[in-house]
């Protein structure tokens, strides 16, 4: 055991304060591959309400990959596959520095992160279910040949 809180953390974050991510629950395990276990005893988000984009671009000076994390973001909340993915949106590297310099508060990085993992599932299903109609076209090429053939 070791000892328990001090004061009751209203914030625990596992992973570092800019990629880290926010634990709601502490029955969540701890392994080797964790970094860091912030436990704040005020939540420093939890007061500021995200206002919208004032276009100020601090987010793509901010972006270590030049990319421009405002419009990622939108395209994310309106869920544009075909608009996040032709402005690099996967190629995002999930620093978090757009969501720390956005004067508006918007968690740009949460909903980049987001549409990234939905879009790559998409392309991983797009991907799995052409192969499977290729392979049904072949099969079914190959029936229609051996039937052909017993004639």
């Amino acid at each position: 055991e070791a000892g328990g809180f001090k004061v009751e953390p209203e914030a625990i974050i596992s992973g570092g304060p800019m990629m880290g991510f926010s634990l709601f629950d502490l029955n969540v395990p701890v392994t080797k591959t964790s970094s860091a276990l912030l436990c704040l005893p005020k939540d420093p988000v939890k007061g500021l309400e995200a206002t919208a984009c004032i276009n100020c671009g601090r987010c793509v000076e901010g972006c270590p990959e030049k990319l421009i994390p405002s419009m990622l973001a939108t395209y994310a909340e309106h869920e544009d596959y075909e608009a996040f993915n032709k402005m690099f949106g996967v190629e995002c590297i999930e620093c978090g520095s757009c969501s720390y310099v956005c004067p508006a508060k918007r968690q740009l990085c949460q909903a980049i992160k987001s549409m990234k993992r939905l879009s790559m599932n998409k392309a991983r299903a797009e991907a799995a279910a052409a192969k499977a109609k290729a392979e049904a076209e072949a099969k079914a090429k190959e029936e229609n040949k051996q039937e052909g053939g017993d004639k």
